[in-house]
């Protein structure tokens, strides 16, 4: 436990000494809701918890520059692949009309046109999907907690049963287990639904109180789809180059890809965590500055912009080099490649989670990364917050989100296919599920992104909780009463 002083006893002290009166010295409980002070001696035992530190720090409006090596490093990328789109277009135009490459067959430009009108349909129809799940997790949170938690066993099951009729024996056994398992994890986790349903709820109250932070996912989606139409394009476009430099282009574009997502999905993260976190810490003391969505949109696109892009770009080289390995594996079943793949996908799905609280590091210091990703990993470490984020049950029903938004666009994008590019139904089906997933996926980072505020905010400083919303507070204390050390 730190050991915290008052500062109006000292300055009572020393008045009393400049008069000539005895000093009088009676210690003070602080104020239920100040901010500790550290003492001198205690200095070098703050912590990234670091409750002490002022709205000032907190949000800083001027802030030095963090990481600006990968900031621009993202940007020359981005002219790079800009130049790219540029060299493709000429190339594309120049190719016959017939070619006479057999290994790849680019579409005539109608096909095209169709294809772009495809994707504007599914991005259109994934705007819908957003909404109306979101309207869902607002009004029956627990509800889809509890629906998400049944409908992977149910997921499990069914697929268990294909895979046994195809014939896979020990792939169906294994999706049993996973069923099991999930209906085990249900009856030992339905005393953590009513609780995880109240953070789902503030968090939902939160955003609506602050209607900007939809914004700027709602525009987020809009870069989005900018960002993948001109990729596709281009994709499609360095067919024309010859097989060599394609597939190097190819692996570039697929770089290019996944850590241009990245970028924009941690924007909007960073945002919104910014947003709750001025909630979480402002209302009822110092009261929450006007636009502090502007304010957090701001700081993210410009002092934190380098940490985003490197964060971004650790997962983007991870998701790069699961992309290459999977279509090498797609010509050749290799056993090794396929255990490869599977360390990468567990280095990912790390790197993701920890990047969520991170962030929230970010967007409320305007750290680098690293410092960051150090006090973050201290964070967890420390005050059982690990218990908070493993009680987590709010990620499944926005993953769930996405993965239904990602079917339905799939669907979508498959029967306009079926009629438009009856040839090529498959692949618009497949860039109606990767849209729709997307943008879905983009949408729920406001949910998920308040929600991983609120966890690590908690953390630092759960007496500011106690002032804003002291029935959340009381489902923490709850739900954490073993867990002393958080109540300092």
């Amino acid at each position: 436990m730190l050991c915290f002083h008052s500062n109006s006893n000292l300055l009572s002290m020393y008045y009393q000494q400049q008069q000539g009166e005895p000093v009088n010295y009676q210690p003070q409980q602080p104020p239920p809701y100040a901010e500790p002070v550290y003492t001198q001696e205690h200095q070098h035992e703050r912590s990234p918890l670091a409750h002490s530190r002022s709205p000032e720090e907190k949000f800083p409006d001027e802030s030095p520059y963090r990481d600006v090596l990968f900031a621009v490093i993202f940007i020359f990328h981005l002219i790079g692949f800009l130049v790219l789109f540029v060299f493709g277009v000429v190339k594309y135009k120049g190719l016959p009309e017939n070619p006479t490459n057999d290994d790849i067959t680019p579409l005539n430009w109608r096909e095209i046109r169709a294809f772009i009108g495809i994707c504007v349909g599914s991005a259109g129809f994934s705007f819908v999907v957003s909404f109306l799940y979101i309207q869902l997790v607002r009004r029956f949170a627990r509800q889809m907690i509890i629906g998400t938690l049944i409908a992977t066993a149910v997921f499990c099951i069914v697929n268990a049963i294909m895979v046994f009729v195809s014939g896979y024996i020990w792939g169906g056994v294994i999706l049993l287990i996973f069923a099991l398992l999930q209906v085990f994890f249900y009856f030992i986790w339905r005393s953590r639904i009513p609780f995880a349903s109240t953070v789902l709820k503030t968090v939902a109250t939160v955003v609506q109180e602050y209607p900007a932070t939809s914004y700027t996912a709602y525009a987020s989606l809009v870069v989005h789809f900018i960002w993948i139409f001109l990729w596709a394009c281009t994709i499609i476009f360095v067919q024309a180059f010859a097989p060599d430099v394609y597939y190097t282009l190819a692996a570039f574009l697929i770089l290019s890809f996944y850590w241009t997502t990245q970028v924009i999905k941690n924007v909007v993260h960073v945002t919104v965590s910014g947003t709750v976190a001025t909630w979480y810490f402002m209302k009822g003391t110092v009261g929450i500055p006007p636009n502090p969505t502007m304010k957090a949109l701001r700081r993210a696109c410009t002092y934190s912009f380098g940490s985003i892009c490197l964060g971004s770009l650790l997962v983007a080289a991870i998701q790069t080099l699961r992309a290459i390995i999977n279509g090498v594996r797609n010509r050749a079943n290799n056993l090794v490649l396929a255990i490869i793949d599977c360390l990468l996908s567990c280095l990912e799905g790390i790197f993701l989670y920890f990047n969520k609280y991170a962030y929230t590091q970010v967007a409320i210091y305007g750290k680098t990364y690293c410092t960051a990703a150090r006090d973050t990993w201290q964070l967890i470490k420390s005050h059982g917050v690990e218990a908070i984020i493993n009680d987590d049950l709010i990620s499944g029903v926005l993953t769930m989100g996405a993965i239904l938004g990602g079917l339905t666009c799939g669907i979508f994008g498959g029967v306009l296919g079926w009629f438009v590019l009856p040839h090529y139904w498959i692949s618009t089906a497949v860039a109606g599920g990767l849209i729709g997933f997307t943008f879905v996926l983009l949408t729920m980072e406001v949910i998920d992104s308040g929600v991983s505020t609120i966890f690590v905010s908690f953390a630092m400083d759960p007496e500011a909780l106690r002032r804003n919303d002291p029935e959340l507070y009381e489902k923490f204390r709850e739900r954490y009463a073993n867990y002393s050390s958080l109540w300092v």
